[in-house]
C-alpha cells in the first residue's frame, strides 16, 4: 500500500471529491484526519472508512480560531505526509449580484483557508524535511463566466499561491502542487443552471464527465513516491484537451465564417466579444468533430447553449 502508515489531512472531505479522496487513501492504507463544516456528512463518511484509521474534525474554514485549531490538531502528532486543500464553494451567482459577504466566503474558504493551512502545516512539514500538499483548483482560473466570478479569481489565486508555495518549500523537501477535476455531478454542491452538465460533456474529449475516483487517482500520484521530483505543477484531470489559442481562434474564426451564420455564436465574433471558452468549444465542436450535415444544426444549437450558459 503505497500510503500504509502515512497521515493524510483532507479538507472538504464529506463533498463529492473530498469523499473519493478519503476512500482512495483509506483503500491504500493512510491514517486520515479529514475536516469539514457538515459534522453529519463527516460522521456518515467515517462510518464508511476503515475504524481506528480516521479522526474527524469538523471546521468552519472561514474561522480563524477554528484554523487554528486545526493546525494544532494536525500538528500535534508531528507533521503529516500530505495535506490536500480539497474544500471548496461555488455559488452560481451573476457578477454584478455578489455581495461583499458572499464574495469574502467564497475567497475565505477556496483561498485563505488553503493559505492559512499551507503556512501552518507547512512549517512543520518543512522542519521535517519532506511533505507533499495538493491544491484542488479549476479551469475556472483561466476562462470567464459571468455567474462564476468570485469563484474563478479564488482559483486563479490559489494557483498562484501553489507556486508560491512550491518554491518557498522545495528547497526543504516539500512538494507543492495543484490538480483541476473535471465536473461531477453534485460537485459544486447547488443547483447546476440548466445545460451546464450537459456542456462540458460535450467538451471532453473522452465524451463523459470525469468520476471522484478518476480524480483521486490523479492527486495520489501526485503525492506518491513516484511524482517525488514533481515538486510543482498543475495537473488537469478533467478530459479536456488543452490547445495553443491561437490555433483555436484561426480555425474557429474559419468554421464560423464558413458555417455557423447568423447565430448567436457567430454574431459573437462580429463583436469581438468571443473568450477562450467560447473558442475552444468552436474548435472542439466543429473543426475536430469533423460535423457531418445531418449533424451541424444540433451542434449549433450546442454550441449556443454553450455561449449563453456562459454568460
Amino acid at each position: 500500500m503505497r500510503f500504509a502508515g502515512q497521515q493524510v489531512v483532507i479538507t472538504g472531505a464529506a463533498g463529492v471529491y473530498g469523499r473519493g479522496l478519503a476512500e482512495a487513501f483509506a483503500r491504500e492504507g493512510a491514517q486520515l484526519l479529514l475536516t469539514d463544516g457538515d459534522a453529519g456528512a463527516l460522521a456518515a463518511l467515517a462510518n464508511v472508512l476503515p475504524p481506528g484509521r480516521v479522526e474527524l474534525h469538523p471546521a468552519d474554514l472561514t474561522d480563524d480560531g477554528a484554523l487554528d485549531g486545526l493546525i494544532a490538531a494536525v500538528t500535534s502528532k508531528g507533521a503529516p505526509q500530505v495535506l490536500i486543500n480539497n474544500a471548496g464553494i461555488y455559488p452560481f451567482i451573476p457578477l454584478m449580484d455578489v455581495t461583499g459577504a458572499e464574495w469574502d466566503k467564497i475567497l475565505g474558504v477556496n483561498t485563505r483557508a488553503p493559505f492559512r493551512l499551507m503556512q501552518g502545516i507547512g512549517h512543520a512539514m518543512a522542519a521535517a524535511g519532506r511533505g507533499s500538499i495538493v491544491n484542488v483548483t479549476s479551469a475556472a482560473a483561466d476562462v470567464h463566466r459571468g455567474n462564476g466570478v468570485p469563484y474563478g479569481a479564488s482559483k486563479c489565486a490559489l494557483e498562484y499561491l501553489t507556486r508560491a508555495f512550491a518554491l518557498e518549500l522545495g528547497p526543504s523537501g516539500v512538494r507543492v502542487n495543484s490538480a483541476r477535476p473535471g465536473f461531477a455531478e453534485g460537485s459544486a454542491g447547488n443547483p447546476m443552471p440548466g445545460g451546464y452538465a450537459e456542456a462540458i460533456r460535450a467538451r471532453s474529449l473522452m465524451g463523459a464527465l470525469g468520476t471522484p475516483a478518476d480524480f483521486a487517482a490523479g492527486v495520489m500520484f501526485l503525492c506518491s513516491d513516484d511524482a517525488r521530483f514533481m515538486p510543482y505543477r498543475t495537473l488537469r484531470d478533467d478530459g479536456i484537451l488543452e490547445f495553443d489559442h491561437r490555433t483555436i481562434i484561426r480555425d474557429a474564426r474559419r468554421t464560423a465564417r464558413q458555417q455557423l451564420e447568423d447565430t448567436p455564436i457567430a454574431l459573437k465574433f462580429c463583436k469581438h466579444e468571443f473568450t477562450l471558452t467560447d473558442l475552444r468549444w468552436v474548435y472542439e465542436a466543429f473543426v475536430l468533430d469533423k460535423v457531418d450535415p445531418a449533424n451541424f444544426r444540433r451542434k449549433v444549437e450546442q454550441a449556443n447553449d454553450f455561449v449563453r450558459a456562459s454568460d
